[in-house]
């Protein structure tokens, strides 16, 4: 019974995969036929599932995509029933595919239902600090577009892109045009990847160390792609409440990173480390009188402050 879930905020890598899935399934010259998409809510479903016990047309399978699934606890029994009956009759060359940005509740009935029949694969924007993870990343981007590159030269774009996975795959196709035949190396990517991509993790690192050139330059990076300042207040607020968690629990005296982890709402417990170190040179009291800032930062940003006025913040920031 071929059903897939796809879940995750990482939407452009969803998209890839679908469009992966699609390509696997159905005929190309019969796409328009054997290729449905339909957005979650209750009008949809009987359409979506009329045609998952359709037949396809021509060659090649049929897949069915009912995509921003959010509201699982939404389906009630009756749709249940519905898809149970639907999956137990389904052809082997029709495809189910449900898309979401949350994860499955295990304790609903949609979840042990669909759970029987179902691939689930992730698909989660991988955070700015995971910077293993972000290399990897790069790693399995090159494999994909079958890509040889170099391991300084994976670095130097894990770097460039963060987290951003579309412009990973957009410098990577652009940087196999001048590697038909050799290895993507670092001097390739230094001379056709525009090394600004910044994210709100960079920021609140230079605001910690003082640094008010590399504040401004990021913060400038951050205008440049159109990051929204609500956010980037948002962001900053979360990882200085996180660094005063853990830097206020290391001067107790705790030692378990798990309790650390726990106390601070980070979900992986390997990350205590590195966040040990990055508070490990800062106040407690410094620590206190920048998220009170921030909190005036957010009260601004809702006000529609100006890009200059907020620079100027962030400028007074790093003289804290």
């Amino acid at each position: 019974m071929p059903t897939y879930i796809y879940w995750g905020d990482d939407d452009y890598l969803i998209e890839r995969n679908i469009n992966k899935l699609r390509d696997l399934v159905v005929h190309p010259n019969w796409q328009v036929f054997n290729f449905s998409s339909y957005q979650f809510g209750a009008n949809n479903f009987n359409a979506a599932f009329n045609e998952l016990l359709t037949p396809p047309i021509g060659s090649g399978g049929r897949l069915v995509l009912l995509s921003n699934c959010g509201e699982w606890k939404a389906i009630d029994d009756t749709k249940i029933e519905q898809l149970e009956r639907t999956l137990l009759n389904l052809p082997d060359t029709n495809h189910l595919l449900l898309t979401s940005q949350s994860k499955l509740d295990n304790r609903l009935k949609f979840t042990k239902l669909i759970s029987r029949y179902a691939q689930v694969k992730e698909f989660s924007l991988i955070p700015a600090w995971d910077t293993q993870k972000l290399t990897n990343r790069v790693k399995e981007a090159a494999y994909f577009l079958s890509l040889s590159i170099s391991n300084e030269a994976v670095h130097l774009l894990a770097a460039s892109v963060g987290n951003n996975t579309r412009l990973l795959f957009n410098e990577l196709e652009k940087l196999s045009l001048v590697s038909v035949s050799s290895e993507i190396d670092v001097s390739h990517v230094q001379s056709l990847v525009s090394i600004t991509t910044a994210n709100t993790l960079q920021l609140a690192q230079a605001i910690c160390v003082k640094d008010t050139t590399k504040a401004t330059q990021v913060l400038t990076n951050l205008f440049s792609q159109n990051e929204p300042v609500l956010k980037i207040v948002a962001t900053l607020t979360t990882l200085f409440r996180t660094w005063l968690i853990v830097k206020a629990m290391v001067d107790e005296g705790v030692l378990d990173n798990h309790i650390i982890a726990t106390a601070a709402g980070v979900g992986n417990p390997n990350r205590v480390y590195y966040l040990k170190q990055e508070v490990s040179t800062i106040s407690i009291n410094r620590f206190k009188q920048l998220l009170y800032q921030l909190l005036e930062l957010e009260i601004l940003a809702k006000l529609g402050g100006t890009e200059s006025l907020f620079t100027s913040h962030i400028i007074s920031l790093c003289t804290l």
